[in-house]
């Protein structure tokens, strides 16, 4: 398998592993991601992820040796595969934290914009170039990235499909903090553990209300708060935190 998982002190570190195509992805990538994300949503031990690509870039996307043939019907049937992938990341209810060096191209860079953090070094670079090779965006790209750029500069990007550097994602709030290339993973992997040992329910329904907020009104999420908020204080955690600040003393979360 060209996709590996290594969980440790809550963290799983899923990691796209094909080096020598830029981590390009090929059909059994694509088929298997969501599978490791359903198991590692499955896994009660799992707090925190970490997605990452093996050697000096995070994914060039899909493989276009892979692209168009077969007819209409097997390349709704790769597009739908793209859909999983993605989906898999959104609809993880535990933190996921992109770590990006290099490349991070078309369904890679949905990938990270899927993801609740990204860390990225200055000089990787982000690309949408869909229009370079005759195809609309796919892997819900525009949503995506409209959701987080806003509409006017989310087009300058795909229309362009100009390479944006992390340094300037940055600056536009697509990227979540910059570290040196050779640091991207360790500080991935610091947050990761940072929050594996917060509360776990607490990060799970902030997560939801994030998602749920794309299409709220403001009352729908007043409501939403006033269902998930009487369960929250039943938690352990919520003990546990309110505990230690009393006592003026670190807490420790569970997770329960």
């Amino acid at each position: 398998m060209t996709i590996s998982l290594e969980v440790a002190g809550g963290v799983a570190t899923i990691t796209f592993d094909r080096a020598d195509k830029k981590n390009a992805l090929d059909s059994p990538m694509r088929v298997a991601l969501p599978r490791i994300f359903e198991q590692v949503q499955d896994d009660v031990s799992i707090r925190s992820v970490v997605l990452t690509g093996r050697g000096s870039d995070f994914c060039a996307g899909a493989d276009v040796r892979e692209m168009g043939g077969g007819g209409i019907r097997d390349s709704m049937a790769r597009v739908e595969i793209l859909h999983r992938m993605v989906r898999a990341i959104v609809r993880t209810d535990i933190p996921v934290i992109a770590a990006v060096r290099g490349v991070c191209i078309g369904v890679g860079w949905s990938m990270a914009l899927a993801c609740d953090y990204v860390v990225a070094a200055p000089d990787s670079r982000f690309q949408f170039a869909f229009r370079h090779i005759g195809l609309a965006p796919d892997g819900g790209a525009v949503h995506l990235l409209s959701r987080n750029l806003g509409q006017l500069r989310a087009k300058s990007l795909v229309y362009s499909g100009r390479f944006v550097s992390g340094e300037e994602a940055f600056s536009l709030g697509l990227v979540s903090e910059l570290a040196p290339a050779d640091e991207v993973l360790a500080c991935a992997r610091t947050m990761a553990d940072h929050l594996a040992q917060s509360p776990t329910l607490s990060l799970k329904m902030i997560k939801r209300q994030f998602s749920a907020a794309e299409t709220q009104t403001f009352e729908e999420a007043l409501s939403g708060e006033m269902a998930m908020q009487p369960l929250m204080v039943r938690s352990e955690d919520f003990r546990e935190g309110t505990t230690a600040f009393k006592e003026k003393r670190p807490a420790r979360f569970t997770g329960q």
